[in-house]
């Protein structure tokens, strides 16, 4: 059992679950984070812009520092793209040879084990 998992609408934190409101009247992700930092929850992650990782419509979350979930608990196997902040997934096609992988947002790719080593 981990953090709670909020989704953010407007200036409101809810339950990701349950859609139950857990606190409002926090207009900037700043102060979404400062009240995240304080609390048992986590906030979706989000690129350097601020828009939403979505994986298969619903928000990602990061916990532990590099372990990526969705809302159901399920792990998945991302990571950041070095250029945007986006979510990079693996590249599946068998002309690939190298683990690659290619950002949603941006479209950037990368090879995963460079990343790894520069971060």
């Amino acid at each position: 059992m981990g953090p709670t998992k909020v989704i953010v609408k407007d200036d409101a934190l809810y339950d990701a679950g349950s859609g139950k409101l857990i606190m409002g009247e926090l207009p900037t992700r700043w102060a979404q984070e400062a009240y995240a930092a304080h609390h048992y929850i986590v906030l979706p992650v989000v690129d350097r812009v601020g828009r939403p990782w979505l994986f298969e419509g619903h928000p990602v979350y990061c916990l532990h520092g590099a372990k990526y979930e969705t809302v159901t608990g399920e792990v998945i196997h991302v990571t950041p793209c070095p250029d945007c902040g986006g979510m990079g997934v693996s590249i599946e096609e068998p002309t690939v040879e190298r683990d690659c992988i290619r950002c949603t947002q941006c479209g950037h790719e990368f090879e995963a084990r460079l990343q790894m080593m520069e971060s």
